[in-house]
C-alpha cells in the first residue's frame, strides 16, 4: 500500500468518524430537548383529561 492511498483512506475515515459523531451527537440533543419533553408532557396532559 502506497503511503499517498493510507493517508487519503485515513481522512476518509476521519470524515465518516467526524459525520458519526455528528448524527449522535444530533440525535442525543433531540432527544433531551426541552422542546420535545414539553410536547411529551402536553400529550400526556391531555391524554389524561380524555
Amino acid at each position: 500500500m502506497e503511503p499517498s492511498v493510507f493517508i487519503g483512506s485515513s481522512i476518509f475515515l476521519y470524515i465518516v468518524a467526524f459525520i458519526a459523531v455528528l448524527v449522535v451527537g444530533g440525535y442525543l440533543t433531540y432527544r433531551i430537548s426541552p422542546k420535545r419533553k414539553q410536547r411529551r408532557k402536553e400529550k400526556r396532559n391531555r391524554d389524561n383529561l380524555d
